[in-house]
């Protein structure tokens, strides 16, 4: 699959690469969306929630975007 994936929180724009990604499987309890649609605002890039986890560890690389639509595929 494609993505814009983002490594450098400071590199702003410069750091969003279009990268082939493997396809993602699913966990239990988990469907996997083909994302149709995405939507992504420039201040993503600044939420804390774009870089780290909710135990606060680092998760990049990062994939943004929100107010997804798609089909489940799994």
């Amino acid at each position: 699959m494609k993505a814009i994936v983002v490594t450098d929180q400071t590199a702003g724009p410069a750091g969003m690469t279009l990268t082939e990604r493997p396809e993602p499987s699913a966990a239990i309890n988990d469907v996997i969306v083909q994302i149709h649609a995405s939507g992504f605002v420039p201040t993503e890039m600044e939420w804390p929630s774009t870089w780290t986890d909710r135990a606060g560890r680092d998760k990049t690389p990062s994939i943004p975007g929100h107010e997804l639509a798609g089909v489940v595929t799994a």
